[in-house]
């Protein structure tokens, strides 16, 4: 699942994602978008948006390259390190 490739160029990383990948990033993106809209007006979230919250979330996850600090489910996330993959 994980495609995405992290360059590190001097001060900067470059990242390589599949289309599709960038396409459902987006998507998911519009419905955080939507929802902190909604939350901001009403102080509510939609089951809805819930849902397309946790889909961004595992999106960024698995297409962003991140990696975990620590096993276990509710583990933090990192950047690569310059060199690892």
């Amino acid at each position: 699942m994980n495609n995405t490739k992290v360059k590190y160029v001097k001060d900067r990383v470059e990242l390589t994602m599949s289309l599709d990948a960038y396409n459902r990033m987006c998507k998911h993106f519009n419905v955080l978008h939507d929802a902190m809209n909604d939350y901001g007006e009403t102080l509510d979230f939609k089951l809805t948006q819930i849902s397309g919250i946790d889909d961004l979330r595992y999106a960024l996850l698995h297409n962003m390259g991140f990696k975990r600090v620590h096993d276990g489910f509710y583990s933090e996330y990192r950047i690569p390190r310059k060199g690892e993959e």
